[in-house]
């Protein structure tokens, strides 16, 4: 099975992680306290930061990175993801961080979604963090687009036939 770091596609994203994993150090994640702004300038604008609420689940952005705002045309800084106005978007978002929180996991995203009408292509991971290195309290997210705003709902990659044509011809 390849690591989240060979799954990357984006150098930041992949500069990103490995400075995560730095700082998780022998532990299974870093807490937030570990992770310094000053050493990552080059990800800032694509770092939202995620606090993890239990019973019920929830996550309220204590972060939302400046472009995402750009992006998306509103800030969830301070607000809970059940205030995310796109409800698929939404549903998608819960289900990648629920993920990471019962895995204690990382995990890399690569989507194609809509946002009111229009479409967004971008990869995006979702990395866990913890206070005591056992619960993850908070998630720490970094989104790379890629690379511009697609006007259109995407074409479905064409399906595989392994030589065989589907017409019989």
């Amino acid at each position: 099975m390849s690591s989240i770091l060979d799954q990357l596609e984006s150098p930041i994203l992949r500069r990103f992680f490995q400075y995560y994993q730095e700082k998780s150090g022998a532990r299974p994640m870093p807490a937030r306290r570990d992770l310094d702004p000053l050493d990552f300038p080059y990800a800032l604008g694509d770092i939202t930061l995620i606090d993890v609420v239990r019973d019920p689940l929830r996550f309220r952005f204590r972060l939302d990175g400046s472009r995402h705002v750009e992006r998306f045309g509103f800030d969830l800084t301070g607000r809970w993801l059940d205030d995310f106005p796109y409800p698929e978007m939404r549903q998608a978002i819960f289900e990648s961080y629920r993920e990471v929180v019962e895995t204690a996991t990382p995990r890399r995203y690569y989507r194609d979604l809509e946002s009111n009408g229009r479409w967004f292509r971008y990869e995006t991971m979702v990395l866990p963090l913890s206070d005591d290195g056992r619960t993850v309290n908070m998630l720490i997210s970094a989104i790379s687009y890629h690379d511009r705003l697609i006007l259109r709902r995407p074409e479905p990659p064409a399906k595989e036939t392994d030589g065989v044509d589907p017409a019989g011809s």
